[in-house]
């Protein structure tokens, strides 16, 4: 019996030896798969790490004066930061695993590296309006923008709404190679400005509606750049009128203040104009004063009339420049008790020497509400490329000498093999 029974045995171990060999492969398959699936979870975790690693190259001066998120580089030193970062998470120089390596281990925490990588600025500029843009709701929603700026209530020169005492000593930007890098160097915008802004200034529409973009980005510029009344610290800015320099753009601080004012005299002028001709008793006043004028002149009456309602309306817009200019309010639409010329010695005076002449009604719009009027009213390329230029005029100047715009980014996509594996990712703040 124990002979006949010693084949079945030798097939039983024979089969066990199949069973457990399938056991031990499949186990072992197992392994490795786990083993891979293990080493590819490591290295997507190293190279998200590296990453944001080079996220974290910022550019600290950009985020403390700006509130703006970018780093400086290019695509092949990126390329080499990813590597370096994601070869350390992956071969750890651990003082542990560098004694084990010393007597003859090859025993690693992961035994693997960035075979390959390849980074993409493509899309990421700085200079990109959408970008740009992006940047600036982003500090205005988060608040890293609207604390101590000069026009805001912490920022250099306060808000007194009277003139910076330096007013007069106005800068002009005459170093070629600043003008030739200024990111709107080359772009000469609209041919005529926009005035999409007035009709919703009267019914208080949405461009004028807290939280639009457009609101935020007019609201950003007025808190960290100067104006006339509200000057820019000159130890940090270039420019002492820099809001005005958003909206006319000349090199010098004197130019832009008098375009500003060249467009407020033509705003008032057409505003004061309608305002005139709907009072009936001030035209009577332009109609006894100008008519017999008109009369022995040989020309109709009207004529004269509107010879001294045109000196009239150019007395008031003249004195309304005057109260603005003293830190007054100037009423965009008026009323009776908010027209300030009364008589002919008013008119006469606001017109030729500058007298001031304060209204009744002292309500309406000040310097910086007619800045914000203004703003609205210019095309977005414009307004954000010349944002560009003071951000760059004023680092150029207190912190790096070679700072450009164009250099920085917000963002990048990046693509690495390890292992024969490729990752792709988006980084960006």
């Amino acid at each position: 019996m124990k002979m006949m029974n010693a084949p079945r045995s030798g097939a039983v171990a024979v089969f066990l030896v199949i069973v457990l060999s399938a056991f031990v492969a499949v186990a072992a398959l197992l392994f490795m798969g786990a083993k891979s699936a293990a080493g590819r979870s490591i290295a997507d975790g190293a190279l998200q790490s590296a990453g944001r690693s080079v996220l974290s190259e910022y550019d600290n001066r950009l985020l403390k004066d700006y509130g703006i998120l970018a780093f400086k580089g290019d695509e092949a030193s990126i390329e080499k930061d990813i590597k370096f970062y994601a070869d350390a998470a992956l071969s750890p120089r651990d003082p542990f695993y560098a004694l084990i390596r010393k007597g003859g281990s090859s025993i690693r925490t992961v035994d693997t590296r960035v075979e390959d990588a390849e980074a993409s600025l493509k899309e990421y500029s700085l200079l990109d309006l959408d970008n740009f843009e992006d940047q600036i709701r982003t500090a205005s929603l988060t608040g890293r923008a609207l604390i101590g700026g000069p026009g805001g209530s912490g920022g250099a020169g306060g808000d007194s709404g009277t003139p910076d005492e330096d007013k007069d000593n106005g800068r002009v930007l005459r170093k070629d190679s600043v003008i030739d890098s200024l990111p709107s160097e080359g772009y000469s915008g609209p041919v005529f400005p926009s005035f999409s802004g007035i009709p919703d200034l009267v019914r208080g529409g949405d461009p004028f509606k807290s939280g639009t973009t457009a609101f935020l980005v007019n609201e950003y510029a007025l808190n960290l750049f100067g104006n006339r009344l509200n000057a820019a610290p000159r130890d940090e800015h270039f420019f002492r009128n820099e809001v005005e320099y958003l909206i006319a753009g000349y090199r010098s601080d004197d130019s832009n203040y008098s375009s500003i004012k060249m467009r407020l005299r033509v705003l008032f002028a057409g505003l004061n104009e309608v305002s005139l001709h709907n009072d009936a008793a001030k035209m009577a006043i332009c109609l006894e004063i100008g008519g017999p004028l008109a009369v022995a002149a040989g020309l109709p009456p009207e004529v004269g009339q509107e010879i001294v309602a045109g000196v009239w309306v150019s007395g008031e817009t003249e004195n309304d420049i005057n109260l603005l200019e003293a830190g007054k309010k100037v009423s965009l639409f008026k009323t009776q008790g908010q027209w300030a010329t009364q008589n002919i010695v008013d008119i006469w005076n606001g017109w030729t020497d500058g007298s001031l002449v304060e209204p009744a009604d002292g309500s309406g719009l000040n310097y910086k509400d007619y800045l914000r009027v203004l703003l609205f009213m210019l095309d977005r390329e414009t307004k954000l490329l010349r944002m560009m230029d003071l951000m760059q005029i004023n680092l150029k100047g207190t912190y790096a000498g070679d700072f450009l715009m164009r250099e920085y980014y917000i963002g990048y996509r990046f693509s690495c093999t390890v292992d024969g594996d490729t990752y792709e990712y988006i980084e960006k703040y």
